[in-house]
């Protein structure tokens, strides 16, 4: 059911396109039109998909229909005659892809028309839902997300706005949230706020009254049975300016579903060292083991260095004894706890995702490197690794832009379309005053990545 409803949501959303696109919303000509003109071709694209609509200028051709063909993939697309649009999938990203539009008669090319498409893969429609101008949260980071069993998902969402946004800003006096949850219905999103009263957080640590002082950044979670736990990470602000923040311990809170409803809240029974952040992927597996992933600063310089550790344990376990990988098998002792082989080569993210999908384990990182932006998978046979078949599978460009920054992407393996599945990841901006003046400086970023390159098959 919940993959019927994220496929109902997909030809929402391209319907969405196509008629934004029927409207000239957004389209332009195609600055790539080579060769005798007899189309007037404008082209619109979201994620992967390309939009084309044409006016055909000589009316006197006599043919039978189009055959629009992605040239970089051999895909072919053949309308009748009397269309004047059409929509190509699995468009690659940042690289100028060759099309042609040929007109048929009797499966024989009367004209073709060379062109080209060059699109960024940014799901800007799945985005625009999710995170929108109002009614929900209009803008923040974290976005790990959690399906949850009756179709809905959450997503947990770090340092937010709930304010609306106009002309794309928002008021210098919109108050920002620690962290809030995002409700995602079937399209329709819903924010969660205020656990302690007005202005506070969707989550807030036990006996804090100042958010300033002392807060919770979430880190991943699961869902068992009829309860959802959240991995929190509670921090402070242990030095001036905004990276002056630390972190203290991890929490996990348990709600109650279908309403989210706090039940309880334990701290992990981990207590090593302050550099070790477990809950930043957590993984409830096929065998009902929950597998709980940690960050590990090594060198958290400029050219940082990080590894991930792997714990796993039981429902009935989750908040008492935790076994930790050791490298060959599982110790009750922390501090046997082992790097997961087969990362070394990226700096993982103090953000990440672990999920299981088509029978494989998939982690997705992006490198922490300062203005990198990259982004990794590796699969593995195992939850605890070894990690292999590293694959490069997209490279944000927002870095580019003077005081922008990229970092933290999560997968989110609830919606998947056609073979693929949708990754996002966070842009902040230096200049804390642009996070008002262009709300996009401060809003998640979605694209879709095709499972075949994160598997290798």
């Amino acid at each position: 059911m919940k993959r019927i409803r994220q496929r109902i949501l997909w030809g929402v959303m391209l319907l969405t396109m196509t008629a934004a696109c029927e409207k000239n919303s957004g389209t332009k000509e195609n600055p790539f039109e080579t060769g005798e003109s007899f189309l007037k071709l404008n082209q619109s694209s979201n994620a992967d998909t390309v939009f084309l609509s044409w006016e055909l200028t000589d009316t006197k051709l006599d043919f039978d229909s189009y055959r629009i063909t992605d040239k970089s993939s051999n895909r072919t697309v053949t309308v009748d005659r009397n269309a004047n649009s059409c929509i190509l999938t699995h468009v690659p990203y940042y690289q100028q892809v060759p099309l042609s539009i040929a007109l048929m008669k009797n499966n024989t090319e009367v004209k073709t028309l060379e062109a080209g498409a060059f699109i960024n893969g940014l799901d800007t429609v799945f985005a625009g839902i999710l995170v929108p101008d109002r009614g929900s949260v209009t803008g923040g980071d974290g976005t790990y997300s959690i399906a949850l069993p009756d179709g809905r998902s959450i997503f947990l969402m770090g340092d937010s706005y709930t304010g609306p946004v106009t002309n794309g800003a928002r008021l210098m006096s919109d108050h920002m949230f620690r962290n809030t949850y995002i409700l995602y219905d079937n399209g329709k999103v819903s924010a969660i706020t205020n656990a302690n009263g007005d202005k506070t957080s969707a989550a807030v640590p036990p006996g804090v009254i100042d958010e300033g002082k002392k807060w919770y950044w979430p880190g991943h979670g699961f869902v068992y049975g009829n309860k959802l736990y959240i991995f929190q990470t509670l921090m402070y602000q242990g030095a001036e300016g905004m990276w002056g923040f630390m972190y203290e311990k991890t929490d996990i809170l348990e709600y109650d579903l279908p309403g989210v409803t706090l039940k309880q809240t334990v701290s992990v029974p981990f207590s090593g060292s302050t550099d070790i952040h477990f809950g930043m992927a957590a993984l409830k597996d096929d065998d009902n083991t929950i597998y709980i992933y940690a960050q590990v600063d090594i060198d958290n310089g400029f050219d940082p260095v990080s590894d991930a550790l792997v714990a796993r344990t039981t429902i009935d376990n989750l908040y008492t004894r935790w076994e930790y990988f050791n490298g060959s098998g599982w110790s009750v002792v922390a501090a046997d706890a082992v790097k997961m082989s087969g990362l070394s080569s990226v700096p993982v993210s103090s953000q990440f995702t672990v999920s299981k999908i088509d029978g494989k384990y998939v982690l997705l990182t992006q490198s922490k490197k300062f203005n990198s932006g990259v982004i990794y998978t590796f699969i593995a046979d195992h939850p605890e690794g070894p990690w292999y078949n590293k694959q490069l599978i997209y490279t944000p460009k927002e870095h580019e832009s003077p005081g922008l920054l990229t970092y933290n992407a999560c997968a989110h393996p609830q919606f998947q379309k056609d073979g693929m599945l949708l990754v996002s990841y966070n842009v902040n901006t230096e200049d804390f005053t642009q996070q008002h003046n262009d709300v996009s400086t401060y809003r998640p970023r979605f694209f879709w990545v095709e499972k075949k390159t994160i598997l290798g098959n």
